[in-house]
């Protein structure tokens, strides 16, 4: 099942091709909310300089991930709540369907978290639903009712807290930084967020 869970993804998200070019191919990267890990072994496959730390809460997803026969020494999984993981500096924070897992003030307190930890440079990815887009969130709403009902995706508290996109861009203004918004989705609500921090003058 995973099999084909893994290969249907990676059909439908084109690769992560528009992921790519935002993430270093050297440095500190941090997967957060990770899961089985399929993104962050496609980080590691495509380049050798990246140390990739993939974090998620669910047990099983990570001990599934950590015994993957491709697991390299660049690469390793940890079992953690992201709202009590020990952040340490990185060049990428990834946050791929995340925040909406999240209550609204867990959700700016882990935005500003990886904000601060985040290396001159350094990027951090966003994919998540912009509930502002009333008229195409019911298919996100809808894609997420049905993983998270399935079991294959787990709630903390059986509730889905899916983020204005505006929370995202005026946090990041508070710290001076820019963020860029791809949208790629016609279906869906499902949006790309950039945050870059600039190089040290």
């Amino acid at each position: 099942m995973l099999e084909w869970y893994v290969r249907v993804k990676l059909k439908l998200e084109n690769n992560y091709n528009s992921y790519l070019e935002y993430i270093p191919k050297t440095g500190n990267i941090v997967d957060l909310g990770c899961g089985y890990g399929y993104f962050t072994f496609l980080l590691a496959f495509l380049s050798e300089n990246r140390k990739i730390t993939g974090v998620d809460y669910d047990a099983d997803k990570i001990a599934l991930a950590s015994h993957c026969q491709c697991k390299n020494s660049n690469t390793q999984f940890v079992c953690c709540d992201v709202m009590v993981y020990d952040f340490e500096p990185a060049d990428a924070f990834i946050l791929n369907d995340v925040l909406h897992y999240l209550p609204e003030k867990d959700q700016e307190k882990l935005l500003r978290t990886c904000i601060k930890n985040l290396n001159a440079g350094g990027s951090i990815i966003i994919r998540d639903a912009d509930s502002e887009l009333s008229e195409r969130h019911r298919g996100t709403r809808f894609t997420e009712f049905f993983s998270t009902k399935t079991g294959f995706n787990k709630t903390v508290d059986k509730h889905l807290y899916f983020t204005p996109g505006h929370l995202i861009e005026n946090i990041a203004s508070e710290y001076a930084l820019k963020t860029q918004r791809i949208d790629n989705s016609k279906l869906t609500s499902n949006m790309l967020y950039i945050i870059k921090k600039p190089m040290l003058s």
